[in-house]
């Protein structure tokens, strides 16, 4: 995508005075992603994700088989070369949810309260939007009090919930939250003002 190089690598200033790079996933970031996986996330978590990320094979495939147009990585990095975040934008060129995309984030325990979430949800959204997409979907457990309100400030809206559907590591169920956030309405809410002047 030649929209990517205009926009990264690009640098962030995080809410402890601490600056990260943001940039999409690359071929040489085995090492680096298998040791966020395998260090900065808790167990807990680890277990909300869909796929082992502790298979370090799996990662290696992450890497050789990018796809941008299909699922795009962005990556957090510091300064000493350690990814502290990672999110990516799956869409699918036809049908239905040609006009959707969804996005899935992990932050470093220790990043937590920093905006380092909500920066690459904003960076992803904005990508999203300027690819013409309508509506953006995300979803978290109902147990993911912090990714809830981050969503609501973005402007995701809560429209679905489904009842029990994970077990976490101490055997207790929770509910999936699905989010949306709706350009649709933006532009509706963009156009209707305009109208009124």
């Amino acid at each position: 995508m030649e929209l990517l190089g205009e926009i990264y690598p690009k640098r962030v200033l995080l809410k402890n005075g601490r600056w990260v790079t943001l940039r999409p996933l690359q071929r040489d970031d085995v090492d680096p992603l298998y040791q966020f996986f395998l260090t900065s996330v808790s167990e807990e978590e680890l277990l909300l994700l869909k796929h082992n990320v502790k298979d370090r094979f799996l990662i290696e495939s992450w890497c050789t088989n990018l796809n941008y147009e299909r699922v795009l990585p962005l990556v957090a990095i510091t300064d000493e070369g350690n990814i502290i975040g990672e999110a990516t934008l799956h869409r699918t060129e036809f049908g239905w949810s040609s006009r959707i995309a969804k996005i899935r984030c992990v932050t470093c325990n220790r990043c937590r309260g920093m905006g380092l979430g909500k920066t690459l949800f904003s960076e992803l959204l904005m990508i999203a939007r300027q690819e013409g997409k309508e509506k953006v979907w995300g979803e978290i457990l109902s147990s993911q009090l912090a990714p809830a309100a981050m969503l609501k400030q973005l402007g995701f809206e809560r429209v679905a919930v489904i009842p029990g559907l994970a077990r976490d590591l101490f055997g207790a169920t929770h509910d999936l939250w699905i989010y949306i956030y709706d350009f649709t309405k933006e532009e509706a809410m963009k156009q209707a003002h305009e109208d009124a002047y």
